[in-house]
C-alpha cells in the first residue's frame, strides 16, 4: 500500500507539470501546446489529490523515501503554477473549483509529508506569497474573463491545404474591437491526450466590423489576398 502512495505520489507531480512545461516548451519552439479535454485533465488533478489526502488520513502512511519526501514538498507551489496555466485555457467556474480543490489537498500533503523541513518551509512560504495575486488572478478571470468574445465569422483553406485563414471578430465591449486574420499550418501532431501545432500567424488587423465587407481569397498555396492586398506566407 506504501508502494502505491508513493507511485501515486510521483504520478500527481508529473501532472502537475504536464501542462505548464507541455505550454512552455512548446512556445518555446513556436508551436501550441493543447489538452484533449481540459475538464478530465483538472478533475483527474482534483480526485488524485483528494484520494491520496484521504488515503494518507486513513491508513497513517509515513513515506519513508527521501526523493518522493521532496516531491511533496514541491507539491504546493506546482499546484499553483498549474492553476495558473489552467485558467489561462479555461476560466470557467468547473476550473476554478477543481483547481482550488487540488491546491488544498497537496497543501495538505506538503504539510504532512514534505521534507527536508528547510525546503519544505521554504516552498510554503513561497506558495503563502503566490496565493494573493493567483487568487485575484482568478478573481478577475471569473467576473471579467468574459467580456471579451472572439467569433470566427470566415474560414478559408489554401487550394493546397497547407493553411487555412480565419477571420476572426473580436469584441472587447466598451473598450472597442478589432477584426483580425489569422493564418494557421494545418499539420498537427495528435497525442490522444494532446495536440501540438503551429502558431497562427495574424497578418492583418484592422477596425472592428470590416470583416462584414472584407474579401479574402487565396491566389495559390502561400499566397493570401486581402481586399486586393496580398500577403505570401513566410
Amino acid at each position: 500500500m506504501k508502494r502505491l502512495f508513493h507511485i501515486s505520489g510521483v504520478m500527481l507531480v508529473l501532472l502537475l507539470l504536464f501542462l505548464p512545461a507541455g505550454m512552455l516548451i512548446s512556445s518555446y519552439f513556436g508551436y501550441e501546446f493543447a489538452l484533449a479535454s481540459m475538464s478530465a485533465y483538472t478533475i483527474i488533478l482534483a480526485s488524485l489529490s483528494a484520494g491520496l489526502a484521504v488515503f494518507s488520513i486513513r491508513t497513517k502512511t509515513v513515506t519513508e523515501s527521501g526523493i518522493v519526501k521532496v516531491l511533496f514538498a514541491l507539491l504546493t507551489p506546482l499546484s499553483l503554477v498549474n492553476a495558473v496555466f489552467c485558467l489561462l485555457v479555461s476560466s470557467s467556474v468547473w476550473t476554478v473549483v477543481c483547481v482550488l480543490i487540488c491546491f488544498v489537498f497537496c497543501l495538505f500533503l506538503t504539510i504532512k509529508h514534505g521534507n527536508p523541513l528547510a525546503l519544505k518551509t521554504t516552498t510554503l512560504a513561497l506558495s503563502a506569497l503566490l496565493a494573493l495575486p493567483i487568487g485575484c488572478f482568478c478573481f478577475i478571470l471569473l467576473f471579467f474573463g468574459s467580456i471579451g468574445q472572439t467569433t470566427v465569422v470566415n474560414s478559408v483553406e489554401s487550394p493546397g491545404g497547407t493553411y487555412c485563414a480565419e477571420v476572426i471578430d473580436s469584441d472587447q465591449g466598451a473598450l472597442g474591437g478589432d477584426t483580425l486574420v489569422e493564418v494557421y499550418e494545418k499539420s498537427t501532431f495528435n497525442g490522444y491526450f494532446f495536440t501540438i501545432s503551429r502558431k497562427p500567424q495574424i497578418i492583418y488587423q484592422g477596425e472592428w466590423g470590416e470583416s462584414r465587407s472584407m474579401e479574402i481569397h487565396w491566389k495559390n498555396n502561400r499566397c493570401l489576398v486581402i481586399n486586393s492586398a496580398e500577403y505570401e506566407m513566410e
